[in-house]
């Protein structure tokens, strides 16, 4: 066991990236120099594999929890590629659907969705994949889709809510504050789940974590390491549970906490 190399886990979207404008440079020469010094960054995002980028993959973490926990990535080796059963999925995505819900299906390999429906316009993922990957793109079929959690739109709130207590037996739900977006991982699982599973892989103490994020499947993962820390435009409820915080992703908040820590 190391006990002076440090692992940092980082959220994506919000935290360390925004789509249409990219990762701050503060940002990316911090892992620059994280790494540099000998500590360990990983990714930890709510999207599963299929639906990461080049302009985030090319930072170059040598690790990654893809699917809010459901898989798990070190240096190519595959820890964990945990998936839904489809006997859930068949029972719930139709009635996700009858309640007004529009449905992602989200997976290692590719996400799939009602192609003819307006998904597109709602979910900017899905619509990107659709142009520039549409391999990783296809017709939603809940019998045999390979998916690791759902990412769900809700036009009818009351009609969502009745079908809460029954979803929450099967799935951890992340719901937003800010847009009636939910993320359904299967029970159990959650990012702090997955950065268990690495740490003991790693043989990392938990008094040598580090963690950021903004959003509602970021919780438990700020909650669960030693120092999790809520970047400033992070939600409300993140803000109020995150033990510690910094400043928004482009006043070079992930830059100015890891300078504060002393990692770079």
């Amino acid at each position: 066991m190391n006990t002076e190399q440090k692992i940092v886990f980082f959220d994506v979207d919000g935290t360390i990236y925004e789509a249409g404008r990219g990762t701050p440079e503060s940002t990316r020469e911090a892992l620059k120099t994280l790494k540099k010094n000998g500590h360990i960054p990983i990714l930890c995002t709510g999207r599963p594999k299929a639906s990461m980028f080049p302009e985030v993959l090319d930072l170059d973490f040598p690790g990654m929890i893809c699917g809010a926990g459901t898989y798990i990535e070190y240096e190519g080796r595959v820890l964990r590629n945990l998936l839904l059963s489809n006997e859930v999925l068949m029972q719930e995505v139709p009635r996700l659907e009858k309640s007004g819900c529009c449905v992602v299906l989200e997976g290692p390999e590719y996400l799939s969705c009602r192609m003819d429906s307006d998904v597109f316009q709602k979910f900017s993922i899905v619509d990107r994949l659709r142009k520039e990957y549409p391999e990783r793109l296809k017709e939603i079929d809940p019998l045999t889709d390979r998916a690791c959690k759902l990412t769900v739109k809700i036009s009818d709130m009351a009609a969502f809510e009745k079908l809460v207590p029954e979803l929450e037996r099967a799935f951890e739900l992340a719901r937003y504050e800010r847009m009636p977006y939910v993320e359904m991982m299967p029970k159990g699982v959650s990012k702090a789940d997955g950065i268990r599973i690495l740490l003991e892989e790693l043989d990392i103490p938990l008094d040598n974590t580090y963690a950021f994020g903004d959003g509602p499947n970021d919780l438990e993962m700020l909650q669960y390491v030693q120092y999790g820390t809520a970047v400033g435009n992070a939600e409300e409820s993140v803000l109020r549970t995150a033990r510690y915080s910094t400043e928004g992703i482009w006043e070079d908040g992930v830059a100015r906490a890891l300078e504060r820590y002393g990692l770079i």
